[in-house]
């Protein structure tokens, strides 16, 4: 979904722009991007997002051409950076765009791309007022305000069949393990992971890491403060390997690492299902019942569980992640989209459709449309402890080559101290950069 590497941005230019535009009340061709504040107008606005989450966003802004009369035009580029680097590189960003990385936006800023809340004439304090300090965290840099965060989600939950699993769901990590023991002895297959993406193992190992280590040595490893190959880093894969295994996947570690991460969930909430446990954040739900299988039934035939805990003084704090909404210019219908996208109204549009889970307070919960985004809404607003996707949250390249380490050691165990040394070395470089 995410993460490519930077290097690519501009000798590849022509071959990494592959751009799907759908306008959304799209406008004429003579009408100026940015409208310059005059009523009508367009803003444009990029996204990785595709399938249901693109839906989803289409009747956001749809209600904001609704009732403001500023038309959008929305694009899709799945390989995000190195898109929006070459734009940046050509002087034709657009007008906004929601970046997948907190890591990417502060670049961004720091290298004077961004416009800031402030710029855009907008009250910062007034919007972050609606968001927690988890997420305003996400969004400020040398004081100032770069964007809100769009949409949220929670990667602590553990998705399954309750019609099929006839087990009661582990609370325990020793528990997961004695699960995925028993639906193998049963003949099943207990697990899929679309490792073919990558970024799926960046997912398992955070959610091990800040089980096993916990949060304060999870922030610290992610800061650059803990190397990469410490030996709580091996031991948290030695785990996730134990599960992510040959004898566990379809196809084995060859075919989970040719397995997208839409296909994957196939595999497990398809039509012919092929394995019966799938971790990963709580955007599966709506790509499971509104992309893979719209004949599935929340609560009956899909449903998720609490990430297993490794032991009662750690406990299970939130592992998540979100998406940043940006401005590159300061034209007012690029505020008002802005102004618009941190709103109750807006965050209420989008959660009804059941593909995302706002981290706007001011989104009520009666407003989700099943109880897996409003028990997600739930598990996202009442954490205690919180602690944002590491990969996400990695500076420069690094966010994009991790994944890769974590194939190449799913590949070849054997060579993962080499592997961790490899990339602690590049990881060195990037963090005395900063």
């Amino acid at each position: 979904m995410r993460r490519f590497r930077l290097g690519l941005a501009l000798a590849a230019l022509a071959a990494a722009v592959v751009l799907a535009v759908a306008a959304c009340g799209g406008g004429d061709d003579n009408e100026s991007s940015g409208g310059g504040g005059s009523e009508g107008g367009t803003v444009s606005v990029l996204s990785l997002w595709g399938g249901s989450e693109k839906e989803a966003f289409d009747k956001v802004l749809a209600k904001f051409t609704a009732d403001t009369g500023i038309k959008t035009q929305y694009e899709t580029a799945r390989d995000f950076l190195p898109v929006i680097r070459s734009r940046l590189a050509a002087g034709n960003p657009p007008n906004m765009a929601i970046v997948p990385r907190p890591g990417i936006v502060k670049d961004l800023a720091g290298d004077g791309s961004l416009k800031s809340l402030d710029d855009l004439g907008i009250d910062a304090d007034k919007i972050n007022e609606n968001y927690s300090k988890a997420w305003t965290d996400l969004t400020t840099f040398d004081d100032e305000t770069w964007g809100i965060v769009a949409k949220a989600n929670s990667k602590s939950t553990v998705w399954y069949d309750p019609a099929r699993l006839k087990a009661t769901p582990p609370t325990t990590w020793n528990g997961l393990l004695a699960l995925t023991k028993k639906l193998k002895s049963e003949g099943k297959t207990p697990w899929a992971v679309g490792a073919g993406d990558g970024w799926p193992l960046t997912d398992w190992f955070e959610s091990i890491y800040l089980y096993q280590s916990g949060p304060e040595k999870y922030q610290k490893l992610f800061d650059g403060d803990i190397p990469f190959n410490d030996q709580s880093v091996k031991d948290a894969l030695t785990e996730m390997f134990k599960v992510l295994s040959n004898q566990n996947l379809p196809g084995g570690v060859e075919g989970a690492l040719a397995t997208p991460f839409t296909d994957s969930i196939g595999q497990v909430f398809g039509t012919k299902p092929k394995a019966e446990l799938y971790y990963e954040g709580g955007f599966v739900g709506g790509i499971a019942t509104g992309q893979v299988n719209p004949k599935l039934q929340p609560g009956k035939t899909i449903d998720f569980f609490q990430f297993p805990k490794f032991n009662d003084q750690i406990g299970t704090p939130l592992l998540g992640a979100g998406d940043v909404a940006v401005a590159f210019d300061d034209n007012d219908n690029t505020s008002k989209l802005m102004e618009f996208l941190a709103s109750s109204e807006a965050g209420s549009t989008w959660v009804s459709t059941g593909a995302i889970v706002s981290p706007n307070k001011a989104v009520d919960l009666s407003v989700y449309p099943n109880d897996l985004v409003r028990k997600e809404a739930e598990q996202v607003q009442n954490a205690e402890v919180f602690r944002f996707d590491g990969s996400d949250l990695l500076p420069g390249a690094l966010g994009t080559e991790w994944p890769t380490v974590l194939q190449g050691i799913m590949k070849n165990p054997s060579g993962m101290n080499s592997a961790l040394d490899d990339f602690q070395n590049t990881a060195s470089n990037e963090f005395s950069s900063q």
